[in-house]
């Protein structure tokens, strides 16, 4: 260090004696204080650093039981004020609801686009045109889908339920008669025989009830369309921009991710998303075309045998599908009471039917179609059903199978992992784990 003294000299240009400063001793004073201020600097940066240590390790050590007490005091005062926070909710959804309906409806037709793009136009060279012809081809695939529906499907399939509810009572006269004379066949005991008839004539009144509640439901349905344009035509406008330009919102999102998370965690969560992404993707895409073929050959079938409402049952069997395990059963039972109702004499061939085309589509269409997209057990899918539809409803009910499959790939990478590492550090295995071998240890 050099001190004020001689700095005041050196200064002047004169030494401690006043005698002129040489070259030599200009350059060591020079050096003295560049190597001052330098150990100056040094430890200024070292104190910065060691209070930015402390800040981290006070905050890390605080982090956990703040974040705890954060969450109980939310979730408190969630349960305490349900009714306000469900409705809040419930307006915030209201008000987003083009959102979310531009964001499946973009979802959906991102699938026929892809296939376009990849397929059809393979060769055309990427561009904005490209993308706009493909995104309106695909546009216009599924409005007449829609259209299909709107105007061919539906009204058949509403005139069916009209008509079975305006022809209920004979219904029941005919069924009635057909089971007094079942009844004197098998020359039941008049005890079972009154409990029977009491439990028929109670699934006949409920089944009465529900004809007439889809009536009514029908009727308000259309009447509430025309107060859905709006959210409809908004939708609309936001699924073409997001399909347009979904490379770019998708980049976007993984700045955001890349920006708040560290770059384990974000890495985490992109890869996260893109397997759920793909597991989206790959069962709709899927279950889609199985939906469709379990419903035309219960058509076809029903038409070729005679069977009375084969529009309205089978449309019944193919939207059903979608939802694992309960969908088949609740389309079976839907359809085998109407028979029951309409024609009391087949309702045992129609059940036959349906137990064919069923076990017909399970093993030769279901597993060329959707394969090991979902590859999960009868058990956790139905697991996941239960959750879903508790939790969340109708949406939980189509989402849970997908969920819940990334969900288990996600558990069991986790597993096999740590299993590894555990035989590693006992000295079990010669290296450590490698993410290629998790994935395929998972994927058996």
């Amino acid at each position: 260090m050099i001190s004020d003294k001689e700095g005041k000299a050196g200064a002047n240009g004169v030494n401690e004696e006043g005698a002129p400063e040489s070259s030599a001793e200009s350059a060591a004073r020079e050096a003295a204080e560049a190597e001052a201020k330098a150990q100056r600097e040094q430890a200024r940066k070292e104190k910065e650093a060691f209070e930015k240590l402390e800040k981290q390790r006070v905050w890390r050590s605080a982090r956990v039981p703040l974040v705890v007490a954060l969450v109980t005091v939310l979730v408190y005062e969630t349960f305490e004020n349900m009714h306000d926070v469900s409705a809040v909710v419930g307006m915030f959804f209201s008000v987003l609801k083009p959102v979310f309906i531009g964001i499946a409806f973009a979802f959906i037709a991102n699938m026929p686009m892809r296939f376009l793009e990849t397929r059809v136009f393979k060769r055309w060279k990427i561009c904005s045109l490209k993308r706009a012809v493909c995104q309106l081809l695909a546009m216009l695939f599924i409005l007449l889908i829609v259209a299909a529906m709107l105007f061919l499907i539906i009204p058949r399939i509403a005139g069916s339920v009209v008509a079975l509810a305006n022809g209920m009572d004979g219904y029941i006269e005919s069924l009635t008669a057909w089971g007094s004379g079942l009844w004197d066949r098998l020359n039941l005991n008049p005890g079972v025989e009154e409990r029977i008839q009491s439990v028929v004539q109670t699934i006949l009144a409920q089944l009465d009830e529900l004809l007439s509640a889809l009536v009514a439901g029908a009727a308000k349905f259309t009447v509430s369309i025309a107060s859905t344009l709006v959210d409809v035509f908004f939708a609309a406008i936001i699924s073409i921009y997001a399909l347009f330009n979904k490379e770019k919102l998708i980049f976007q999102a993984k700045k955001v991710v890349v920006a708040i998370f560290s770059e384990r965690r974000a890495e985490r969560i992109l890869d996260v998303s893109t397997r759920t992404n793909q597991a989206l993707n790959h069962y709709f895409y899927g279950m889609i075309i199985e939906c469709t073929i379990l419903g035309t050959l219960c058509f076809i079938a029903m038409t070729i045998f005679g069977f009375p409402y084969a529009l309205l049952i089978s449309v019944v069997v193919g939207v059903t599908q979608i939802v694992p395990i309960i969908g088949p059963w609740v389309s079976a039972l839907f359809g085998a009471l109407i028979i029951l109702v309409s024609d009391p004499s087949r309702v045992i061939w129609f059940i036959v039917l349906v137990l064919v085309v069923q076990q017909i589509e399970a093993n030769v269409f279901y597993p060329r179609v959707v394969g090991s997209a979902v590859g999960l057990s009868g058990i956790w899918v139905m697991i996941a059903v239960l959750l879903g539809s508790g939790l969340f409803g109708i949406v939980g009910i189509v989402l849970c199978v997908p969920v819940m499959a990334v969900l288990y790939t996600l558990v069991s990478e986790w597993v096999n992992r740590r299993v590894e590492e555990k035989r590693f550090a006992a000295g079990m295995r010669k290296t450590p784990p490698t993410e290629e071998e998790i994935e395929g240890m998972t994927e058996k």
